[in-house]
């Protein structure tokens, strides 16, 4: 996330964002559901039964009716009922697979109206509580957090409704942020909001005000905006930056990043060169590490899906023949998993028809949807230390938000090519298990008015200047050549790569989806 100093103190809202900071809702307690105290016996009982599978939904639903049912005869002192439907404790149910966590956290979405819209992901990751089967007490609560894809542009109300629910129903908001150490502050950890959640009494009272007195995860000292470069892509689009629309100086909003110092440390240690950012802020993880025209250079010589030397020498004869950029897609299609783009059409429509902003905005947020697949089909500039290293910084601060006092739900917001390395140190290092999940809209495209004419025109126009350009190169270099100026053709043949190799890599990043689940058909929810 590109980040700047503002002049603002204290961590003051900038003007027009409403203030939250000082302000605590109360989250909503999470429910003990689903409870297993012996899961090896219940698994016995499923397998001598034979039960047939259920969904976990269903499951929740038949155990608070067990549970239900069993603190009324309590209560009324009756035995239950012989032969009914809870008879014999909890109902013993087959157990149901878990549900995948999802493994792409934006998608682009064609509504029913005709409209566009660029998705990002929310996925609820949760802890059942845990009880001493003996004296029924809770050894360990019930823990939710919420796995949260941001994009660092996007319109006012994506931002107002992130910053409604982080504030209303979680006890501690982390955030990714790179920024100086002198832009932090040791924070505290977050008062407890939630009744019951410690069995002490004074005792545990006293040790929760010590906890709160010890240093927690770092807060902003400062308020911070957006680099000149984030605010024009933002102007571009018409859109907003994050930074101008999130309030990050709430009480209970903690930075779970690595800071500026250490980064560039690390980078150093791996023989990486920092980009040239501003005195106190340092690229984001939608930035990539390398420039634009590097990255074009290497695409274009090796391709979005790699390969050998045969592949390679296969990419070599493309350029011999009229329209490469075609081939070559079709080389990467073939090989990386590719797909033509569903909004594809849209983006002609669009053109068609004037509007600019939103062709931008299509191309912009096709390219952010693509960039999820980058290290699977190859030409991504990801580098180990802007992602891995921080995950590893992003799931420590997690566990030890979880660790707190009181601390029963946890949002996290990170970049989307964050998601699957975050959501992979959820269930295996955490032992949370995916749960639910939601989508809200980060900006919305209105339906272009469809225009056949242009949709069907474009590619026999490509194909047309593609052909006609290659034959003048041919001609020329040919006719330069028989005048032994073999500088002049070489210069006409290298401009030609050029030229076929920038529209190549734009066409692999606007018509063309790089993303091996939604080839492959097995998930459908992104197309």
């Amino acid at each position: 996330m590109h980040a700047s100093v503002a002049l603002r103190r204290g961590c003051a809202p900038a003007p027009g964002r409403r203030a939250t900071a000082g302000r605590r809702h109360h989250p909503r307690p999470i429910p003990p559901t689903a409870v297993v105290d012996d899961e090896d016996r219940w698994t016995e009982e499923v397998a001598r039964d034979e039960q047939p599978e259920i969904s976990w939904a269903e499951e929740r639903r038949l155990r608070r009716m067990s549970e239900r049912a069993s603190s009324t005869t309590k209560s009324s002192g009756k035995p239950a009922p012989p032969g009914g439907p809870f008879s014999g404790g909890a109902p013993r149910l087959a157990r149901a697979s878990r549900p995948a966590p999802i493994k792409e956290y934006l998608r682009l979405v064609e509504l029913g109206d005709g409209a566009w819209e660029l998705q990002s992901a929310t996925a609820v990751f949760r802890r059942n509580a845990r009880f001493d089967p003996t004296t029924g007490e809770c050894v360990a609560p019930a823990q939710e957090v919420a796995l949260a894809a941001t994009v660092h542009v996007g319109d006012p109300t994506y931002y107002q409704g992130l910053q409604e629910e982080c504030d209303a129903d979680y006890d501690a908001v982390l955030f990714e942020l790179i920024t100086g150490e002198e832009n932090l502050r040791e924070g505290r950890a977050p008062e407890s909001t939630r009744g019951g959640a410690r069995h002490g009494g004074d005792e545990d009272e006293d040790d929760h005000n010590r906890d709160r007195r010890d240093p927690f995860l770092p807060q902003l000292a400062v308020a911070l905006a957006p680099t000149p470069d984030a605010r024009r892509l933002a102007d571009t689009h018409f859109l907003v930056p994050q930074l101008d629309a999130l309030d990050l100086c709430g009480d209970n909003w903690y930075v779970a990043d690595m800071p500026k110092q250490e980064l560039a440390r690390l980078q150093a240690e791996a023989g990486e060169a920092m980009m040239a950012t501003s005195s106190r802020s340092v690229p984001g993880p939608s930035v990539p590490t390398t420039s634009p025209a590097l990255e074009a250079l290497v695409v274009t010589a090796k391709g979005r899906a790699g390969g050998g030397p045969l592949r390679q020498a296969t990419r070599l004869v493309c350029w011999l023949v009229p329209c490469p950029e075609a081939h070559l897609l079709l080389l990467d299609w073939v090989w990386g998993g590719g797909r033509p783009a569903p909004v594809l059409g849209a983006l002609l429509d669009s053109l068609a028809g004037g509007n600019i902003i939103a062709a931008r905005r299509l191309a912009f947020a096709q390219m952010i949807v693509s960039a999820q697949a980058k290290g699977a089909v190859g030409g991504g500039a990801d580098v180990p230390v802007l992602v891995e290293r921080r995950n590893d910084v992003a799931t420590e601060c997690l566990a030890k938000a979880l660790d707190a006092p009181g601390v029963s739900r946890v949002s996290l917001l990170y970049g989307g090519l964050h998601m699957p390395g975050l959501t992979r140190r959820l269930t295996e290092q955490l032992g949370l298990e995916p749960s639910t999940q939601r989508w809200r809209a980060v900006w919305r495209v209105e339906p272009p008015g469809a225009n056949n004419a242009v949709r069907w025109a474009a590619l026999p126009l490509l194909l047309f200047l593609d052909g006609t350009d290659w034959a003048a190169t041919i001609t020329d270099a040919a006719a330069a050549a028989d005048a032994g100026a073999l500088g002049a053709a070489a210069a006409m043949g290298a401009l030609y790569v050029v030229r076929h190799g920038a529209v190549y890599y734009s066409l692999g990043k606007w018509v063309l989806e790089w993303n091996r689940q939604l080839f492959d058909g097995s998930d459908g929810v992104n197309s």
